[in-house]
């Protein structure tokens, strides 16, 4: 008997659970209104938190990994911050805690800290990162290391027509592909009507692109499937006041240099389901093969507004 108990824990996604939720965070519901609801979309509900950590570091978050079995979140603030998130789960798998294990500074070249916006990072082939910075438009590659942005960057080269960007609508969301390059996706930089600046590469040369806009939907993340498919997570209102976000897929069949990047919608979350300024996406496959897609909110350093963190499992 305690064998299968044993193999049934083990078959859970993140096999890493607890009974318990840490005291600096609270499980919240997917509906405002309906406790039970349990989908949005193609979207199955695997539980939300609100955090609210005493260190003034932690918040403004716009980039996450979470690292394979789900047990920690590598959370990226705009302020140059590292916060690694130890996340706590029930018996079913499902998320219902959220603790500050550390937070220190990301360093940047030559040892200093960073002070513009970080606002997206990618998986590089070398199992380094791609991190992109808004204000001072600019992308770094941090060399692999045990945990992510430990090691000192350098700079890649800069997308043509990058340095066109507003302070505030530069690169939002970037994302490793199938084969080993890098989608970037500008936020609000338009082409022509309807279409925003995206570009594919490699960090040394980039093909510009161009992302197909759902208004009043923006692009503000994006994550690699297992399948090879991308996720994009896109904004609706201001990050003060958010009204929504669409949760689309990029078919892998779409990333032809010059093609224009279409997307399917998934799900969307608007009232009364819960909504907050999602910019952060990560996704972790479970043990059974299941894709767990984790979003994360940018609070802007707001000590009204928590951090929000939901998990859901990506439905056929």
């Amino acid at each position: 008997m305690r064998f299968l108990i044993l193999l049934v824990l083990l078959a859970l996604p993140g096999a890493i659970f607890s009974t318990t939720t840490a005291a600096d965070s609270r499980a919240i519901n997917l509906h405002q209104g309906l406790g039970e609801q349990n989908r949005a979309g193609r979207l199955f509900w695997r539980g939300g938190v609100e955090m609210r950590f005493d260190d003034p570091r932690f918040g403004g978050i716009s980039a996450m990994h979470v690292e394979t079995g789900g047990r920690t979140a590598y959370m990226i603030t705009d302020k140059g911050e590292l916060a690694e998130v130890i996340l706590e789960y029930n018996t079913a798998g499902n998320l219902t805690g959220a603790a500050l294990e550390e937070i220190r500074p990301i360093t940047g070249a030559g040892g200093r800290g960073i002070s513009s916006a970080i606002e997206a990072i990618a998986k590089m082939p070398d199992g380094g990162w791609l991190v992109a910075y808004e204000r001072k438009h600019r992308l770094m590659h941090f060399p692999r290391s045990i945990k992510p942005l430990q090691t000192t960057p350098r700079l890649l080269n800069t997308p043509v027509g990058l340095e066109r960007a507003r302070s505030l609508k530069g690169v939002e969301a970037a994302t490793e592909t199938h084969d080993r390059k890098i989608l970037l996706v500008a936020e609000d930089m338009p082409t022509t009507r309807g279409f925003t600046f995206a570009w594919l590469g490699d960090g040394a040369r980039w093909t510009p692109m161009s992302y197909a806009l759902f208004p009043p939907y923006k692009p503000v993340g994006a994550a690699l499937l297992s399948n090879g498919d991308i996720l994009m997570i896109e904004r609706r209102g201001t990050p003060r006041s958010p009204a929504g976000t669409r949760f689309a897929k990029i078919s892998k069949r779409q990333l032809r240099p010059g093609a224009p990047i279409q997307t399917r919608e998934v799900a969307r979350l608007e009232p009364p389901f819960v909504t907050a300024n999602f910019e952060a996406i990560a996704v972790s496959q479970g043990l059974q093969g299941q894709s767990l897609i984790y979003v994360a909110s940018d609070n802007e350093f707001s000590s009204s507004r928590p951090t929000t963190l939901l998990m859901f499992e990506l439905l056929p």
